[in-house]
């Protein structure tokens, strides 16, 4: 998947999101994210998860589908997955970052929501 991708993806893993972001996202299911059409998103993800299983993109996307869908130990699974892959530079709007970073941020704010 194409870098340019991740602005979206990842502004939204981390809780960021907001109508001045934008991304050309055809096949990673975040303008479907973007509009709450979680449903569309998933099917989206997991065809393309068919042909790039360890693609970061789609494993975060995947991840907030599950988070936003109730879903959360999947969505931990696949953020503990993305971990175990190499890291991936990541730029959300401006602002550098790793693939792993979102991880670590996004499991560390769902242990926090559990502890609630």
């Amino acid at each position: 998947m194409n870098k340019v991708h991740h602005a979206l993806i990842v502004a939204a893993a981390l809780g960021v999101a907001g109508p001045g972001l934008a991304a050309n996202s055809d096949f990673n299911g975040s303008t479907e994210l973007a509009r709450g059409d979680y449903a569309a998103a998933e099917k989206i993800i997991i065809q393309q998860r068919k042909m790039f299983a360890n693609d970061a993109d789609l494993i975060v996307n995947l991840a907030m589908v599950y988070r936003k869908t109730n879903r959360v130990e999947e969505a931990r699974s696949l953020y503990q997955r993305l971990l175990k892959l190499p890291s991936e530079d990541l730029d959300i709007a401006g602002r550098q970052t790793t693939s792993h970073r979102v991880a670590r941020e996004a499991l560390a704010k769902m242990d926090v929501l559990a502890a609630r």
